[in-house]
């Protein structure tokens, strides 16, 4: 089996954390697994999901909401 079909942990196992090897001496999937680095997929995004910005845009949305339905009720009491 080549180095490169291995999974990561199999190739730390192999090479361990720092490894004989130089860097330049290495494929892509050695060097990611001696440094950790996730693969990238087809599409060349990072593996993990951005859930977190699309919940940034609801609270922002909130935000607005809230603002302009106090900016109605100041000026409501404003000609009371």
């Amino acid at each position: 089996m080549a180095d490169s079909e291995l999974s990561a942990s199999e190739l730390r196992k192999r090479y361990h954390r720092g490894g004989i090897l130089k860097d330049d001496e290495l494929n892509a999937q050695q060097l990611r697994a001696r440094h950790g680095i996730p693969s990238n997929r087809n599409d060349y995004s990072a593996e993990k999901e951005s859930s977190g910005q699309s919940s940034n845009h609801i609270i922002g949305l909130i935000i607005v909401v809230i603002l302009i339905i106090g900016g109605f009720v100041l000026y409501k009491l404003k000609d009371i």
